[in-house]
């Protein structure tokens, strides 16, 4: 006898044998057992969920010889219809492939057919399987057949795109969705056949299995089905990995702890020991991402959300992100997704991996804006940010008449000894005031070799030092003086020395102008600068003013 494959051996022939369709195979059989079951059904679903399975079932319940008993349709005894069914020689149920029967043709043979008699069974059956490569034409054909059928027939179309079917279609059926069946009851179920089959392997592999099968239960016995014939004896956990190419569960939970472990050294190694063991970078990197967005889910959503991970699976992975917040774990959700984008179309995809874990490896942690907010009232002593700006304001306003007086007071160099002779001589001095240009030309010529550097400062047409704040104006003569400061940093070196700073923040920019409608650009900077709240900001994170505006006119 020819060896039949464990997909065709186990084949669900009841309503009690069908994996993860309960909705379905109760309303089904509710329906029958009632009398009221529709002339036209629709199943609806992912492949190898059991549709076609689930119309030959309602076939033999439709036509069983034991209906009398109270059990249909049969079970391991089977009627003579039922076996005949099952085996596909009634000529009363007939299954048509759509995919090979797409024309006007085919259906008008059907609707020939169903005018006479069942021959020998109750009623007679059509099973339209892919029902969605039927042509307009052919679809049109079965319109009226399917809205007024005779008593003696009944339709059932298996689809898995549903939204190809017509909708004059579709209002003519009773539908019903098949979903795909969780990794948990996969598992149980090929348990179940491995125990009877007398297949040695463990529950880890089967696990395995369950999860590449995607929700499918064809998939898994046929991959299952492949391993059989593979080995001989014990089908072992780390041969099969070798063998189908696929990461398992530990070595991706590895991963994310080295990620979250800021070990970028670990990822690089994890991810060459997965390409050692045959899993290609596009697998790795997508087995990654699903499990980036379970880890969103769980922290978003917590233990108890849906999904096909096991309650041993959550816990592990809670454990692995307690510490980190939803914003971190969405953040590396984005970049392996970019990095995964990237392998699919890379000549280079090892390389692409390892870059992609290295830089989540290597991110820092994000935090809410509310809780940097919180964190800063904390450190300013709990007081709410509008009374700073406020009082930065009231501030601005009472130091504008010195600025004003010290604008027409005379160079420093002229007659400022006041401030010029503390500042040169008490570098802590000059932290607590104001520096103009001379006065820092001065500290910069301190040492010949700054010479060169100190003839570009006195070309420029204003220099004011305010705490670490150094803002530097050039008129627009053609020389491009800012951008080589900027790109040197001996300015920045010099003035840190000179002046005893931790740090120098540059602000240099060429004079071309006030900008239309209030002040320039670098002076809208320089007065958000000025504000203790911003100034506060600016010390805790060593933060940059990139751009101010003028939320009210002045």
């Amino acid at each position: 006898m020819a060896y039949k494959v464990l997909a065709r051996r186990w084949r669900p022939r009841t309503f009690e044998d069908l994996v993860g369709q309960e909705f379905p195979a109760l309303t089904l059989k509710n329906s029958i057992e009632s009398g009221k079951i529709a002339h036209a059904l629709i199943f609806a679903g992912p492949r190898g969920t059991g549709k076609t399975s689930t119309a030959r079932i309602v076939a033999k319940a439709i036509n069983c010889e034991k209906r009398d008993e109270g059990q249909y349709p049969c079970g391991a005894e089977q009627c003579g219809s039922c076996e005949e069914i099952s085996e596909g020689k009634c000529l009363d149920v007939q299954e048509i492939d759509a995919a090979s029967h797409t024309g006007v043709a085919d259906v008008r043979e059907i609707i020939e057919s169903v005018k006479y008699m069942p021959a020998a069974a109750a009623k007679k059956v059509y099973i339209i399987d892919e029902v969605h490569m039927l042509s307009q034409s052919a679809f049109n054909a079965l319109l009226k057949i399917m809205e007024e059928p005779p008593e003696h027939a009944v339709f059932i179309l298996a689809t898995t795109e549903a939204h190809k079917v017509p909708p004059t279609i579709m209002s003519r059926c009773q539908r019903y969705d098949f979903k795909k069946i969780p990794v948990e009851k996969i598992k149980q179920s090929l348990e179940k056949i491995t125990r009877a089959e007398e297949l040695a392997i463990d529950a880890e592999t089967l696990y395995l299995i369950a999860r590449e099968s995607e929700g499918s239960m064809r998939d898994s016995l046929s991959l299952l089905d492949q391993l059989a014939a593979s080995f001989t004896g014990e089908i072992k956990h780390d041969e099969v990995i070798g063998l189908l190419g696929i990461p398992d569960n530990e070595s991706l939970k590895s991963v994310l702890r080295a990620v979250f472990e800021k070990d970028a050294a670990g990822c690089v190694e994890l991810a060459r020991a997965a390409a050692a063991k045959g899993i290609s970078p596009r697998r790795m990197s997508h087995d990654l991402i699903h499990l980036f967005k379970n880890l969103l889910y769980l922290k978003i959503c917590g233990r108890d959300f849906r999904s096909e991970l096991s309650d041993d699976e959550k816990k592990d992975l809670f454990e692995i992100v307690r510490d980190e917040s939803a914003e971190t774990v969405e953040l590396l959700f984005n970049i392996m997704i970019d990095a995964g984008e990237r392998i699919r179309g890379s000549s280079y995809p090892e390389i692409v991996l390892e870059l992609g874990l290295v830089k989540m490896s290597t991110m820092g942690k994000v935090e809410k804006i509310d809780d940097m907010i919180k964190r800063l009232e904390k450190l300013s002593g709990g007081a709410p940010p509008a009374g700073r700006r406020d009082t930065g304001r009231k501030e601005r306003q009472n130091r504008a008449p010195a600025q004003n007086g010290r604008e027409d007071s005379p160079p420093a160099g002229a007659g400022d000894g006041e401030r010029e002779g503390p500042v040169l001589s008490d570098p802590a001095a000059a932290e607590a005031g104001t520096l103009g240009k001379e006065q820092v030309v001065a500290l910069v010529r301190r040492n010949p070799d700054n010479r060169f550097l100190a003839k570009t400062l006195e070309r420029a047409h204003s220099l004011e030092v305010e705490g670490p704040n150094v803002r530097i104006r050039f008129p627009e003569n053609g020389m491009n003086y800012p951008k080589e400061l900027r790109k040197d940093d001996k300015l920045r070196t010099v003035l840190r020395e000179a002046l005893s700073l931790d740090r120098v923040i540059l602000d240099i920019e060429t004079v071309n102008g006030e900008a239309k409608g209030g002040a320039a650009p670098s002076a809208r900077k320089s007065k958000a600068a000025d504000d203790p709240l911003v100034s506060h900001v600016i010390r805790e994170f060593d933060a940059v003013v990139i751009n101010a505006k003028n939320l009210v006119k002045e």
